[in-house]
């Protein structure tokens, strides 16, 4: 074998996802027999290697993560039996194994160890540039499902997809329904829009917040004057939330005032609740906390008057009215843009995170692409909910509707990762595949979630190839 200080640990990551050794009598270094049902998905961001691996070792059958490295020092090396993130490794694989040394998590548990070097018929690339160039290469291929697929055609792919994104519709509504008596529903409809509107890092925060600070005891204060109302519910939301224990220096003398009045006006509550869960910042500055919860506040200040189960339920007998599914599309997309819309006065549109510095130019508070999540993740579900528990046919045939017209949610890790794995568009004379809408994205993710996080099955004995060829 090569020196091991000149092989890359992307070298061996390529020779895992390939699984390019011999599989016959596969030991771990303890003894135990290892079989490989799924080698997991490739993880190209922080934490282990590969995720959601399949794996029979001994008597135990294991579904977690695979940590690569060169030896068996790596494990220390990256101090991962210190981090957490780390607890969810099943088995560490290595081209050498050596020394004495346990490779254990952060929470204590023994990892097992696979040295691949006895199992392997050639030596490893020393050259970095190429072994990731071909762990890339491999990853753009697409799964037997998307051989499948190909071979039956673009239709046939899209109708299992309709029939996924109707699963996944469906499967939300029921939820709702079976906590449909628990509590009034404009409550629920009211936690459902703010989960919806905070970004996956505090979508719980806000939730808890919702309850926290319900709709039905909120409503009253959006009967004071705008400038008012806006002191007393934000001081509330931004408390809860910890965000006036921020250290901050905030540049912008209109900001800064606000935002000083604000936390007196916390001050001065005779109660300080908080919420649990701590938010953190999130990815994209335009998904700040404080920016969602200024938007949230602009769209109740427009429906509080009505209520906010009565105002949704009036755009959706508007919307009843266009029998064109374009025109219908447009409709919709307008009527929620008037809803969200942050009003011109509104200096937070030039802010992004307290204390930064502004940007150029002003962006809404609650953009279209985070419309389009509400809808996905509160408004279609809540209300086909609705209508099923009112007996309102009409409402959930339009419901339905504009499942499946709205335009797409912009895409993610998922959706990208189905998207390589169900077509592939570079074969001779293979059409693109076109899913720019709302359903087919919501379709995608159903799929990645029953057959692709599917422990029972894995890759090798998945159904789909064959939902796709009846």
């Amino acid at each position: 074998m090569k020196n091991k200080l000149s092989i890359p640990e992307m070298a061996i990551q390529q020779i895992w996802a390939e699984q390019d050794f011999t599989q016959e009598n596969l030991k771990t270094v303890s003894g135990q027999a290892v079989k490989i049902e799924f080698t997991g998905w490739h993880n190209s961001g922080s934490g282990p290697d590969f995720l959601e691996a399949r794996l029979q070792i001994g008597e135990q059958s294991l579904l977690g993560a695979v940590e690569i490295h060169v030896d068996s020092s790596g494990w220390f090396a990256h101090q991962h039996e210190k981090n957490p993130d780390y607890n969810s490794v099943v088995l560490h694989v290595v081209l050498y194994h050596h020394g004495q040394r346990k490779i254990e998590r952060e929470d204590g548990r023994n990892v097992p160890e696979l040295e691949l070097a006895p199992f392997l018929s050639k030596e490893p690339s020393t050259s970095e540039m190429d072994a990731r160039a071909n762990l890339k290469l491999f990853e753009e291929l697409p799964g037997r499902c998307g051989v499948a697929a190909v071979e039956h055609g673009a239709e046939t792919l899209k109708r299992v997809i309709g029939h996924a994104a109707e699963q996944r519709i469906q499967e939300k509504t029921q939820v709702l329904l079976n906590r449909w008596e628990e509590q009034n529903p404009e409550e629920l409809l009211f936690q459902l829009l703010f989960k919806s509107l905070g970004y996956s890092a505090f979508s719980q925060v806000f939730e808890e917040l919702a309850k926290q600070y319900q709709f039905r005891k909120l409503r009253p204060l959006f009967r004071q004057p705008q400038r008012t109302t806006r002191t007393l519910v934000l001081s509330r939301w931004f408390g809860a939330c910890g965000l006036f224990t921020k250290k901050l220096t905030i540049s912008d003398p209109t900001v800064r005032h606000e935002f000083l009045q604000w936390k007196a006006a916390w001050q001065e509550l005779p109660e300080h609740p908080k919420v649990s869960g701590k938010i953190s910042q999130a990815s994209r500055p335009q998904n700040s906390p404080e920016r969602r919860l200024l938007g949230m506040f602009h769209h109740l200040y427009r429906v509080a008057n009505d209520g906010l189960l009565k105002r949704w339920l009036l755009l959706l007998q508007n919307l009843n009215d266009f029998a064109d599914e374009k025109k219908l599309r447009r409709q919709a997309l307008f009527e929620t843009e008037q809803l969200f819309s942050t009003p011109e006065w509104e200096v937070w549109q030039q802010h992004l995170v307290l204390g930064k510095s502004k940007p150029s130019h002003s962006t809404q508070l609650v953009g279209k692409g985070r419309q389009i999540i509400l809808w996905a993740n509160a408004v279609l579900p809540f209300f086909l909910a609705f209508a099923r528990h009112e007996k309102e046919p009409e409402l959930e045939k339009l419901l339905y509707r504009l499942f499946m017209i709205l335009p797409a949610e912009a895409s993610n890790n998922k959706i990208r990762f189905m998207e390589k794995r169900l077509w592939f568009s570079e074969l001779p004379k293979s059409p693109k595949l076109k899913l720019d809408t709302f359903g087919n994205r919501q379709g995608l993710i159903q799929i990645q979630h029953d057959f692709c996080r599917n422990f029972h099955q894995g890759c090798v004995r998945c159904e789909l190839p064959k939902l796709l060829e009846s």
